[in-house]
């Protein structure tokens, strides 16, 4: 063998080794920078987090804009948006739970020229930076951070723990430490959890509450007849054909400003884009699909028959 242009395999390449574990160094890695990509970025949108922020009952975080925008238009908005939230429970504003982060001042991002001086970058982004009011402790990947329900406030695990044994109220209900709002110490949720024993314990707070007809928000959740209600207000505004009328009131309805601004920005988005759809579409394209007596053809009886390939088509005389 050889000579001819041709290669030799060898045992590496022809025989399959059999799979192997990964070391504790390369799961720990692969743990960072999972849980550093979500302290980053939002989950459902893919864009940086940016308040206001929102989480689920497992403690994953969301920019609130884009969980409104997946409640009004579904896979429209996001076509993974059931992959991602599969399992979440997110079917509402009340599943869900607006963090509040302490925020250190946002610095822009800078750069040095040639000459060793430091200059602001262009079109640079501004960064928040998130640290724990009591600790002062940065937050992010590789912290464990825990906020509270229902005032969202966040924290470091460590200085809601030692607080209430300090305090001797371990498994007791407390005050929260910035706003002063009571909580239950089983409402205390991990943000990002990448442990097994945090997940299962957030899993079985919320059977706990759903048992007890609450939400993740400790709001109440909706009821049969609440449902129904909502059905049938969906099916009269469908055959009246009142639904544009409906989307401008979802706004108008919801009692939280912020929430409201940001469901009237979505709409106004959506509106916009339609509008820009049909301006966009020429007057031949139109013609495909208007009606035949809308063209001011004279022989209108070729055109009924045939379709936006044919219409018109005369053969010519000899």
């Amino acid at each position: 063998m050889g000579n001819d242009g041709g290669s030799i395999p060898t045992r590496r390449e022809l025989v399959k080794s059999a799979s192997r574990s990964k070391t504790h160094s390369e799961l720990r890695d692969s743990q960072t920078q999972s849980s550093q990509y979500y302290w980053t970025y939002c989950a459902l949108s893919k864009r940086p987090l940016a308040s206001p922020i929102v989480s689920d009952h497992l403690g994953r975080l969301y920019n609130k804009d884009a969980i409104i925008e997946w409640l009004l238009k579904r896979l429209e908005a996001f076509g993974d948006g059931e992959e991602v939230l599969k399992g979440r429970g997110v079917n509402g504003l009340k599943d869900v739970v607006e963090v509040h982060f302490h925020q250190l001042e946002s610095t822009p991002e800078k750069e040095h020229n040639g000459n060793g001086a430091v200059e602001q970058t262009e079109g640079s982004e501004r960064k928040e930076r998130w640290v724990c009011p009591i600790t002062c402790k940065e937050l992010g990947g590789g912290v464990r951070a825990v906020y509270l329900v229902p005032c969202g406030c966040a924290f470091t695990e460590g200085a809601i723990k030692e607080t209430a044994a300090a305090q001797g109220k371990e498994g007791e209900t407390t005050e929260c430490l910035q706003c002063g709002k009571p909580y239950n110490p089983r409402d205390v949720i991990n943000i990002n959890p990448t442990a097994e024993a945090d997940i299962t314990r957030l899993q079985t707070r919320l059977k706990d509450l759903s048992t007890l007809g609450l939400t993740h928000s400790l709001k109440k959740a909706a009821g049969e007849k609440s449902k129904k209600r909502k059905l049938k207000e969906k099916e009269n505004g469908t055959t009246n054909g009142d639904s544009s009328k409906n989307t401008d009131n979802v706004s108008s309805n919801i009692k939280n400003s912020a929430t409201a601004s940001i469901t009237s920005k979505v709409l106004a988005d959506e509106r916009e884009k339609t509008k820009i759809r049909k301006l966009e579409m020429s007057d031949s394209v139109k013609s495909l699909f208007s009606a035949p007596e809308a063209n001011g053809s004279k022989d209108r009886s070729k055109r009924r028959g045939g379709d936006f390939m044919t219409r018109g088509y005369t053969l010519p005389n000899r």
